[in-house]
């Protein structure tokens, strides 16, 4: 038991450092096992230990005779309720980054009143966000709202709080009461491409959300997320089953 429990102590502590304190980025090899051992004050067979469960766990690899490295970290996006990427991924001890990349108030055109049930010529916020987690970017997020329900939109909060819902909650008392989402594999575009910090191959995927207000939508965005970094999961019931 004092052995298993000291593997384990030393394992929460690369963890935090992988995690917790981004120590060590994405693909970066980990320290060797004797300098681990130095740091952590253990033998080797505590250190293969702790990395082994590491491994087992999802957070490094291991390239034999080359050492262990950092495994990406992707995130699983749960689709079956209502959900917001900022508070998601709160609930998994990582906070989001947002930079506001453009913010402009325009009328809409033929094609987007028709896609929004809105008049031609209507009010909208145009907001284009570059959402990122720790180092890395995740999404690039355009995000349409009626000006006629959102007077005024702050950006400044926006940077500083992170989440839009939980902003037009407070401020304009909106909840939406459902919302229609949609997926596809895209290639990014090179604004895209140079915002997400990714290559013109790296496939992402396209997201569109509208979000319905006592039957009308106030607010469509799109996402484009990078391919590599999330997963969307649905959990899937078969009411004939017993």
């Amino acid at each position: 038991m004092p052995n298993e429990a000291l593997y384990v102590r030393v394992c929460q502590q690369i963890f935090d450092s992988i995690i917790m304190s981004s120590e060590y980025a994405e693909n970066s090899p980990l320290p060797s096992e004797r300098f681990l051992c130095e740091k952590y004050h253990v033998s080797r067979s505590t250190v293969r230990q702790a990395l082994e469960k590491l491994q087992d766990d999802g957070y490094i690899y291991t390239i034999r005779g080359n050492g262990s490295f950092i495994k990406p970290q992707v995130f699983e996006q749960n689709l079956t309720t209502f959900y917001s990427f900022t508070d998601e991924l709160k609930n998994s001890n990582v906070i989001i980054q947002n930079e506001i990349m453009e913010y402009e108030l325009i009328q809409l055109d033929m094609v987007l009143a028709s896609r929004l049930g809105h008049d031609k010529k209507s009010y909208f916020h145009k907001l284009i966000r570059l959402r990122s987690a720790k180092d890395y970017p995740l999404m690039v997020e355009t995000t349409y709202l009626p000006k006629s329900r959102f007077h005024k939109i702050d950006t400044s909060y926006l940077m500083n709080h992170g989440s839009l819902y939980s902003y037009l909650r407070e401020k304009y008392d909106f909840h939406a009461e459902r919302a229609v989402e949609t997926f596809r594999p895209i290639l990014p575009n090179a604004n895209e491409k140079e915002l997400l910090q990714i290559s013109s191959n790296m496939p992402c995927i396209l997201l569109e959300r509208f979000s319905y207000e006592e039957g009308m939508i106030n607010e469509y965005t799109q996402s484009t997320v990078r391919g590599d970094k999330y997963i969307f999961k649905v959990d899937l019931k078969n009411p004939h089953s017993r």
